[in-house]
């Protein structure tokens, strides 16, 4: 067989496993009549010779596509009616391709038993089961929340299991279809298609529609609990053909007189290793051999290459420089899937400076070939100081029934860290060096004088990266040329076949850079990094905030300051997801859906949250389980405990918490990313290392001490209660310093001596007049002493908040 051939039935087989259960989404609305008239005739002769199945979500699936503006009408529309037929005897292409959909669709969702959608009562509720508020690290049942019927981007919150009832879901259903249905009506898509430069761009856009559009519906509602996004289920068995596809490619098409005999035979042994799994507790069989892989890349050095920065254009660079990080991932990935001639499906994962890609087995064998690669690439363009890692495990079929590979994943990039660059070490100590200079002190590079100061071109790429993202509008990501070295930034993607562009109009294969602003019949999608930015009115013109002017805004002390957080436990959340359902299996497809929604919330609701409530507060990044965000010190601290709020609304979950840290600049010049390094640490040793009555981290570090989440209102309370009784009762602010001498003795372990407290408080309530003041100045002091002998335990933190909230007000020549 020609490869040209081989290539367009890889994208009959791609596309039909994208589209193989979409029928089930356009049944869920209200189908009319005529509708289903039409669908009979098309596919009466399957209807009669499977009457149990009767107007089966194949045949309604088989009949949009062959109705939309997609390539390969009828061998796609086929594929999809077929996906569920029991193909034995395999003649031609399409009965091979369709067997293959069927049974890389049972690996996606683990095996479990199909019956039909028609068999649903009219009580069951019919949304998606969010996995995230069932999640239990404690294994206990908890309530179920589902997903209401929406568009990704357009989530707002879950809902209980009475509202779900209550819920109108066909209507939701409707609306969602007819607006999906007009997407894939685009006469441009077969255009695009057809254009062998845009063909890849439109099988992007073909997954990012369905992304938006399939993430909060659920595979089937008729199981026990519908708990998969159709997205999930559909691109994980695109990603599971795709890659059995590429595994057997040598063999998949010998036919022997006029069948495909070698095909039957690889997915016979496939079945049957599959039916060997029905019972979820079975252990590997001997039989089943690894037939895919998976890799794992992780990008090492993120923290101080994103913080490694001057002061000069300090925000710019570090805004430029975390939106680079994320795309190095994505585009490295990319790179990885062409060569080996795959598409986005089968990036199952990219987020947090890390990407996981399934492929086929035998794949594996060029990962240290890749490894080369990447390391001669970024050694040119970082020295040492950035590089990518990359991993790889075999998967049998039991593997990928029971997906449990990310610490294993984990162990193996911890040992390669060690041995970086290893692949390419006798050209590093062979590489002439540059002996003149001025040499950059931040990436190595010669400088040059611009108007009598010294510029480093590479670096200050970063700040003009960081300006486009501000001022534009949408970002395009291209094919490129390659190109052998890099001199600014975006060389670097350059060297990896990409290019970025900014604009500020529209095409169908743009990423627009404001969330709020994303219409995908416009656009392709919205960039993957936070992008909001403080602005300032200067002269009638809107700018970005800088450092000056965000430490302006603070109350009381003039700093600017860092937010540094994490998502708690994520290891063991994803261990746990088998947790709240009896004989649950962790399928790729349960794994793929957690992973959305956790994303969902890093990646847009955190941002959205902060443009709305926090606007002095720049989003220097948030995506994956992890943000940085950077704004006035005082401010930060209600951000972070408006964060932790938002998190628990959003996953219903009060066993899942994020660790948060905040650094404040000891002074409005301090280097960033100084700054930055000490928020980190101040994260992993302080917030997630607090441990208090049988808990352990779900805490905020602030002002050396850390402070659990469950003690927060509390605090704040007091905080609030201390601030009221110094600024609205205009108490003496000598308070603060006498209270401070106690809590010096608690730390030091002294003697209390509590009854110089209770002398000071008695004359200083004796010297107030209006009985309010005395009421509040007792209570705040009898919420103190918690007892005998012994001060509230965050009494240094409270006073350090207040005393620097409180502050004289500096102004910018004290600085």
């Amino acid at each position: 067989m020609r490869a040209v051939d081989k290539e367009a039935l890889k994208d009959v087989l791609y596309l039909g496993c994208l589209f193989h259960d979409i029928g089930k989404f356009r049944q869920r609305g209200s189908m009319s009549e005529e509708f289903r008239k039409r669908v009979k005739e098309e596919f009466k002769y399957e209807i009669e010779e499977n009457p149990r199945r009767g107007l089966a979500h194949e045949y309604i699936g088989a009949y949009v596509y062959k109705t939309s503006k997609l390539p390969f009408k009828d061998e796609v529309s086929n594929l999809i009616a077929l996906h569920h037929s029991d193909l034995s005897n395999l003649k031609s292409e399409l009965h091979l391709l369709a067997r293959l959909v069927k049974i890389a669709d049972h690996i996606s969702a683990s095996e479990r038993e199909e019956r039909s959608q028609q068999g649903a009562s009219d009580e069951q509720v019919k949304l998606m089961r969010s996995i995230i508020s069932s999640i239990s690290l404690k294994k206990q049942k908890k309530p179920v929340q589902y997903r209401p019927v929406s568009r990704f981007s357009k989530f707002e919150r879950l809902l209980n299991e009475e509202e779900a009832k209550r819920h109108d879901a066909q209507k939701d259903y409707e609306k969602l279809w007819n607006e999906f249905e007009a997407l894939i009506s685009d006469p441009d898509l077969l255009g695009f298609y057809r254009n062998a430069e845009n063909r890849c761009m439109f099988f992007e856009r073909i997954y990012h529609l369905l992304k938006e559009y399939t993430s909060n519906i659920p595979s089937a509602f008729y199981y026990s609990e519908p708990d998969v996004s159709l997205f999930s289920h559909a691109v994980s068995t695109a990603a599971i053909a795709l890659s059995l596809f590429h595994q057997f490619e040598d063999r998949l098409f010998e036919k022997q007189n006029d069948r495909f005999v070698a095909a039957e035979e690889i997915f016979d042994k496939i079945e049957s290793i599959l039916n060997g799994y029905k019972n979820p507790s079975a252990d590997p069989l001997p039989e089943d051999e690894p037939i895919l892989g998976i890799v794992k890349g992780d990008i090492s050095g993120i923290q101080s290459f994103i913080f490694n920065v001057s002061t000069r254009h300090g925000l710019k660079k570090l805004r430029g420089r975390s939106f680079f990080i994320a795309y190095l991932a994505e585009i490295v990935a990319k790179y990885i899937l062409e060569k080996e001639g795959l598409y986005a499906a089968n990036l199952l994962f990219c987020g947090g400076g890390h990407f996981y890609i399934l492929l086929p087995a035998k794949a594996l064998k060029r990962i240290e070939e890749y490894q080369r690669i990447l390391d001669e690439k970024l050694f040119k363009a970082f020295n040492i100081d950035l590089s990518v890692l990359l991993v790889g495990k075999e998967l049998r079929l039991f593997d990928m029934l029971n997906f449990n590979v990310h610490e294993t994943l984990a162990r193996m990039l911890e040992e390669k860290k060690n041995r970086k660059f290893s692949t390419i070490l006798n050209s590093v100590f062979s590489k002439p060096q540059e002996m003149t200079g001025p040499f950059c002190p931040y990436c190595g590079r010669r400088m040059k004088e611009v108007s009598g100061v010294l510029e480093c071109d590479f670096c200050e790429s970063f700040a003009d990266l960081g300006t486009q993202l501000v001022n534009a509008k949408y970002m395009n990501l291209k094919k490129s040329v390659e190109v052998e070295d890099a001199r600014n930034v975006h060389e670097v993607f350059k060297m990896f076949g990409y290019k970025l562009e900014f604009a500020d109009e529209p095409n169908k294969f743009s990423f627009v850079l404001n969330k709020d602003e994303y219409d995908p019949r416009f656009s392709m999608y919205f960039v993957k990094t936070a992008n909001y930015v403080a602005k300032e009115i200067v002269e009638y013109t809107e700018r970005t905030a800088d450092l000056e002017t965000i430490a302006e805004s603070s109350k009381g002390v003039k700093r600017w300051a860092i937010l540094k957080g994490d998502m708690d436990n994520l290891g063991s959340v994803f261990r746990s997801i088998t947790n709240f359902e009896e004989n649950q299996r962790s399928s790729l497809s349960l794994v793929s859906t957690l992973s959305s929604e956790i994303e969902l919330f890093f990646g847009v609701q955190l941002e959205r949250f902060i443009a709305k409530n926090h606007e002095t507060c720049n989003v220097v990044y948030a995506g994956g389980d992890d943000f940085m965000i950077l704004g006035p010190w005082n401010d930060l601290i209600m951000l972070a405990w408006d964060v932790h709020k938002l998190f628990k609304d959003y996953s219903k979950n009060d066993e899942l918490s994020i660790s948060m840290a905040l650094a404040i600049a000891p002074s409005r010049k301090y280097p960033v990313y100084k700054l930055g390094v000490e928020a980190g640490e101040s994260l992993e040793n302080s917030a997630k290392a607090y441990r208090r009555n049988g808990l352990e981290k779900s805490a905020l570090s602030m002002f050396g001490g850390a402070i659990g989440w469950e003690e927060f209102q509390d605090f704040l309370e007091k905080k609030l209660l201390l601030e009221k009784i110094l600024e609205e009762h205009k108490v003496t602010k000598n308070l603060l310093h006498t209270l401070s001498i106690f809590v010096e003795r608690q730390l030091k372990n002294e003697p209390m001596k509590l009854w110089q407290l209770y002398y000071y408080v008695a004359r200083l309530v004796e010297r107030q007049k209006d009985e309010r003041v005395k009421e509040d100045v007792l209570r705040f002091f009898n919420d103190i002493v918690v007892s005998r002998g012994r001060l509230y335990n965050k009494l240094d933190l409270l006073l350090k908040w207040v005393h620097d909230e409180t502050r004289k007000v500096e102004s910018r020549a004290e600085v």
